[in-house]
């Protein structure tokens, strides 16, 4: 009861309140709302899009390129591929010079994981610095050289160590195959494949070539696909070069050279080669030597040893430069062979200086000036022809300019304008003085003798070729201008070969099968500290023309500071005499005698003369007012030491010692000499050492 009571009582109190219903929409204006919401939404849309647009014309018009580049950058990689240099051959298509493919050690420093402990091990497996190598290393970079070009031998050891960040590349390095041999006309190239010495720096521009790139794209997983293909890398190589140079003769030269320069204990050599016809230039040889392939090491010791002595050394000739004294004065008529110059007894005053003839003499016959090198008589001449004219010809000749010869340290030497000398200057220089060549000058102008006396442009490049070995350009030889009559030139000739004959100082060139014209020279050089000229310091030469009737070869010989026996025809002309005569040989030349005439010749040649003997009755050229015969302190005669067993450096200081020259023959050690030990022999004699190495041993 109770419960139904209070049940009934709270009814009105629990009644439940519903909330009042919205209006039902119409379907139209359903419609109309949906409309509306399109419509907010559309413009949202367009605006939105608007914005985009705009952005993305901003971004295109104006930072574009920008946005390229950073792309490009992080996704696109170049890969360059330098082409190799061009080839270097000898006439006869002999490579002198080619590139070959070597290895070149690089680091990755953002991979090394300890760059102090890898520039530790690497640099003793290369033997770089240490200090250096770990500044690399440690760096933000991703690419350094660790060593370029290295030995096959040191890319092992590294490829084994297997040190993480570093790795191998493959580089062209430049190759000499026969080491040596014309190694200071040849030159070097440096790491970055670029010529830095001789032919090499000379040619650069041509031989280098270029480079070829290609494209490729990197990806976000760091795979690589290459977007274009590369293009034939043959046909962008460089330029090769065919020289006028004969390997043969260049090896035989070189040789004969080694071997007057280390018998006479002397510094430095230089020995050249011309064909007279053309103007090639067959050999150019140095003493010491130089090889290309190991140049870093050689400069280390001696960076003088790379220089082209034979057109950047500038020289005294000496009386080699009374040849075209006296060419001057019989082209202008001033004198002819068969005239008499009155050479003053030995001493001619000129102002208040004086000229000297060491072997006086009241007169001599023109010819006799150039066999017995008369100072005074070839004084005498310039003098008739006088100052201006004489400085004409020796610049027609080419003496006081570069010969053009294309290479880099072509020097002009010195001569001063002919209107500036004074009379004894004119003097002076008649005979070599006051008057610097090169040895390339020189040669040059002998050849021009030998061309009748058209001026001979030297050539040491005779064709060019494009990357396919096909001739691009060809360097023919040049006409040259006329410097003196074909009969002056053959009557220099004539006087010269008087010089070789067996009582005149150029005795040793003298040959059997060949008619030889030459000339030698013996040079005082110039004191640089105390001035004036060296007393002890001299430069022997030797030019000549063979065969004489019809020159075919100029050959020059220079030997830098010999010691002992330091005469031209002593030092240098053996040497001339050994070079051309078997250049001749091997050139095919005709001998100058038929088959009886040498054989005769060999019957009746005297026997050679003793330094000694010939100072007394010869006419050595040697500068004027000095007298450099044997030494007053030396021993009357010497005696033949035994050479058995030695090497060629100590057979030639143990001759020298003894007052005595050696010719070589061999190498290796000696076994054998043409005069026996003991024998006594005039100071200064020349003996022949036979030399063998351990692979001609029976």
């Amino acid at each position: 009861m109770t419960s139904r009571f209070k049940n009934r009582g709270t009814t009105q109190v629990n009644q439940r309140v519903r909330p009042k219903r919205s209006p039902v929409l119409s379907e139209q204006g359903l419609r109309r709302v949906q409309q509306r919401r399109m419509r907010l939404v559309g413009g949202i849309l367009t605006l939105l899009m608007g914005a985009v647009i705009s952005t993305c014309g901003y971004l295109q018009g104006c930072e574009g390129e920008l946005f390229l580049r950073e792309a490009e950058r992080n996704y696109v990689r170049t890969l360059r591929v330098d082409t190799q240099r061009g080839d270097i051959f000898d006439r006869n298509g002999e490579a002198l010079a080619s590139s070959v493919e070597v290895d070149t050690i690089y680091a990755n420093p953002a991979r090394v994981e300890d760059p102090e402990e890898t520039a530790r091990v690497l640099s003793e497996v290369l033997r770089i610095d240490n200090d250096k190598l770990f500044r690399r290393l440690d760096s933000d970079r991703h690419f350094v050289y660790v060593k370029r070009q290295v030995t096959q031998q040191e890319s092992d050891w590294v490829n084994s160590l297997a040190i993480e960040g570093i790795d191998t590349l493959k580089e062209a390095k430049r190759f000499y195959p026969k080491k040596e041999l014309a190694g200071q006309l040849l030159g070097i190239v440096g790491v970055d494949s670029r010529g830095r010495e001789g032919l090499e720096a000379s040619f650069d521009s041509s031989q280098h070539g270029g480079a070829v790139e290609a494209t490729y794209h990197r990806d976000a997983g760091k795979r690589y696909s290459m977007l274009e293909g590369l293009p034939p890398v043959e046909t962008q190589a460089g330029h090769s070069f065919i020289l006028s140079l004969d390997e043969k003769i260049q090896t035989v030269a070189e040789r004969e050279l080694e071997r007057s320069v280390i018998s006479s204990l002397a510094q430095a050599g230089i020995a050249i080669v011309i064909d007279v016809p053309t103007g090639d230039v067959l050999a150019l040889a140095h003493y010491p030597r130089f090889n290309p392939n190991r140049y870093r090491e050689q400069l280390v010791e001696d960076r003088r040893v790379v220089k082209n002595r034979a057109f950047a050394d500038q020289f005294e000739p000496g009386s080699t430069f009374k040849i075209f004294t006296l060419a001057a004065g019989l082209e202008d008529g001033v004198v002819a062979l068969d005239d008499i110059v009155d050479t003053e007894g030995g001493r001619y005053r000129i102002g208040r200086l004086s000229i000297h003839d060491t072997h006086p003499a009241k007169e001599l016959m023109c010819r006799d000036v150039i066999k017995y090198s008369s100072n005074i008589g070839v004084a005498k001449i310039a003098g008739m022809v006088g100052k201006q004219r004489m400085y004409e010809y020796y610049r027609a000749f080419g003496f006081g300019q570069p010969t053009g010869i294309g290479i880099i340290g072509d020097a002009s030497g010195q001569l001063r304008p002919g209107n500036k000398w004074a009379d004894i200057t004119l003097a002076n220089i008649a005979f070599g003085q006051g008057v610097a060549v090169t040895a390339i000058q020189l040669a040059t102008g002998l050849a021009t003798i030998g061309r009748g006396g058209l001026h001979v442009r030297p050539r040491v490049v005779s064709a060019e070729l494009d990357s396919m070995g096909h001739v691009i350009q060809e360097f023919h030889p040049q006409p040259g201008h006329r410097v003196v009559s074909v009969s002056t030139a053959k009557q220099v000739l004539e006087a010269m070969e008087a010089v070789t004959e067996h009582d005149a100082t150029g005795h040793q060139a003298w040959m059997y099968d060949y008619r030889v014209a030459g000339k030698t020279g013996t040079a005082q050089k110039p004191d640089t500290i105390a001035g004036g000229y060296a007393e002890d310091r001299w430069i022997a030469s030797f030019v000549g023309l063979a065969p004489a009737e019809r020159p075919r070869l100029a050959v020059v010989v220079v030997v830098d500071e010999p010691q002992g026996s330091y005469y031209g025809g002593v030092v240098a002309a053996p040497a001339f005499r050994k070079i051309t005569e078997w250049s001749l040989k091997y050139l095919g030349t005709p001998p100058s005698f038929g088959k009886r005439e040498r054989i005769a010749r060999r019957a009746s040649k005297p026997a050679p003369q003793s330094v000694q003997a010939a100072a007394e009755g010869a006419y050595y050229d040697y500068p004027q007012g000095t007298s450099p015969g044997p030494d007053p302190l030396d021993p009357l005669s010497v005696t033949v030491p035994d050479f058995t067993g030695l090497t060629v450096n100590q057979a030639a200081l143990l001759a020298h010692r003894h007052h005595l020259m050696i010719d070589i023959d061999g190498e290796g050690l000696a076994s054998d000499q043409a005069v026996p030990p003991t024998t006594p022999l005039d100071p200064w004699s020349r003996i022949t050492v036979y030399f063998t190495s351990a692979e001609d041993k029976p």
